[in-house]
């Protein structure tokens, strides 16, 4: 996966920063040490509610989880890319 830190240095947040992010109007997930801030995200995922219970969480075991039931991993790939805004201090 090609990632917007090839072009620019990413901010960095701690788990505690990301951890506040917890709401359906204001949801960041962190996968694999990287954040993202998935609000606008949060009308079109198709497991709808779902997603609120990993917002402000680390999802990097939940989402290889859930591709092996389904959902292909080239579209969570590119919906991370879209979404990301950082790294993990």
């Amino acid at each position: 996966m090609t990632s917007k830190d090839d072009e620019k240095p990413l901010k960095e947040y701690t788990r505690a920063q990301v951890e506040q992010h917890c709401t359906h109007d204001d949801l960041w997930l962190i996968f694999r040490g990287k954040v993202y801030n998935m609000t606008p995200y949060f009308n079109q995922h198709p497991g709808g509610l779902a997603i609120l219970r990993y917002a402000g969480k680390d999802v990097s075991t939940v989402l290889p989880y859930v591709a092996s039931h389904g959902i292909a991993w080239k579209i969570i790939e590119k919906k991370l890319e879209e979404h990301l805004i950082g790294k993990l201090k």
